[in-house]
């Protein structure tokens, strides 16, 4: 599954929210983790942050939907904006 997080943050309203991007913000968040599979982990947050896109098997999908889940950084309007992502990448 190929994933693209070079997109813009949006507000409650739809609208872009100034200097923000998804694929920067979790590939900080993703270097900056303490636990899993560092090489990976590294792998996929220098490809969000320069704006490229993943591609994820099965797996590893499962481990990038669990990552943003249960990370205590990101708001509730960043994660639901990258799992609709997801979801619709998964289709």
């Amino acid at each position: 599954m190929k994933i693209n997080l070079n997109k813009n943050l949006l507000d409650l309203e739809g609208k872009d929210l100034p200097d923000s991007n998804l694929g920067k913000l979790v590939g900080q968040l993703l270097s900056q983790s303490n636990e899993g599979d560092a090489l990976k982990l590294w792998d996929w947050a220098r490809k969000l942050y320069s704006g490229k896109e993943l591609d994820l098997d099965p797996s590893d999908t499962q481990t990038f939907e669990a990552f943003i889940k249960a990370n205590k950084s990101l708001t509730v309007l960043a994660k639901a904006q990258i799992l609709e992502l997801l979801t619709s990448a998964k289709v």
